[in-house]
């Protein structure tokens, strides 16, 4: 019978199996710590924090940061929307999205900052690439709503196939992967500066 350490010796050779662990306990330790946050943060929790509710809901800014980013995307395009707190961006006399806590990104953004997180560089540049990062994810999270409600109140023709959930998470991944070349990029440049130095 084959060993771990046999089996770790044999992966080793096709990547890195020390980070992908490192990468899985922090990913998993950032996304149950946001849905642990939830949970205190609601009223009607069993370990409720009014505290952090009213002081501490980075959930809640978040949500609402999205939600009027949104509707400001919404007036852009023409429609004559309002936000009605706390979860839905609503166009006058007609539809409305409902931003619950799976529409913030908050597994998209926990894998990026794993990833940052994780690399061999300066803290500086993981806070710089990490804010950035969030912020793309952010970005794109806003326009996704905006159009999702622009398009429910002109009547296209939505995708009955595909979920504009995983649409979003289908996109925010590439984009993610663009933002891993990126950064990769500019770390292979300051590589080779120092070398030719």
């Amino acid at each position: 019978m084959i060993g771990i350490k046999a089996i770790n010796t044999r992966l080793s050779r096709y990547f890195d199996v020390q980070y992908f662990f490192k990468f899985l306990l922090l990913l998993t330790t950032l996304y149950y710590f946001n849905i642990f946050y939830i949970a205190i943060t609601d009223p009607e929790g069993r370990i409720y924090s009014s505290f952090l509710e009213n002081n501490l809901n980075y959930l809640s800014w978040l949500r609402n940061s999205i939600l009027y980013s949104s509707n400001q995307i919404t007036h852009l395009l023409g429609l004559n929307t309002y936000v009605l707190p706390p979860f839905r961006l609503k166009v006058f006399h007609g539809p409305s999205v409902e931003t619950v806590y799976a529409c913030l990104g908050l597994g998209l953004m926990s894998f990026w900052i794993a990833f940052v997180a994780l690399e061999e560089v300066r803290m500086k540049k993981k806070l710089f690439w990490s804010i950035f990062g969030i912020g793309v994810i952010w970005f794109i999270n806003c326009w996704r709503i905006a159009l999702l409600l622009a398009a429910m109140e002109s009547g296209w023709n939505i995708n009955k196939h595909v979920d504009h959930h995983t649409l979003f998470n289908i996109i925010a991944y590439l984009l993610i992967g663009l933002l891993i070349c990126l950064f990769k990029r500019s770390q292979l440049e300051k590589t080779i500066e120092k070398v030719k130095n």
